[in-house]
């Protein structure tokens, strides 16, 4: 699926697309170094269309403790919280989430996701260098 950046028009093909890639007129003052290259321009309003993607889904699982927030380098980022700590919660919020390794029970929590790249960045860093101290 692909979808226009400014009106939102959504497209099935490329070939429903005004102009393609990489025809797109004017296409290096339009673009910012490092960003997403567009599939074409949208027939309604010019404007650049991109292909959608699928956000970047995560399950974060918790037993006992607090999730205080979380934070993504980019946007397209949903969370869950599975509360594993079975302690006192309601029989009717607990759920079972079956996958291929494992069956996890607990309570679910939709987490909204803050988007901090230089934060992300500056943990991975760390990160790193403790590994690297570990590993040496």
């Amino acid at each position: 699926m692909l979808r226009c950046d400014n009106c939102g028009k959504q497209y099935e093909r490329e070939d429903q697309l005004t102009v393609g890639w990489p025809d797109i007129p004017g296409l290096a003052e339009r673009l910012d170094v490092g960003g997403i290259v567009p599939a074409g321009e949208c027939v309604d309003c010019g404007a650049l269309v991109y292909e959608e993607r699928a956000p970047i889904r995560l399950l974060v699982l918790l037993d006992g403790g607090l999730v205080r927030g979380v934070l993504a380098a980019q946007q397209g980022v949903e969370v869950v919280v599975l509360d594993q700590d079975l302690d006192g919660a309601d029989e009717t919020d607990m759920v079972v989430v079956e996958g291929e390794v494992d069956t996890l029970r607990g309570t679910l929590q939709a987490h909204e996701v803050t988007v901090a790249p230089t934060l992300i960045d500056s943990a991975y860093r760390a990160i790193e260098q403790v590994s690297a101290v570990l590993t040496s």
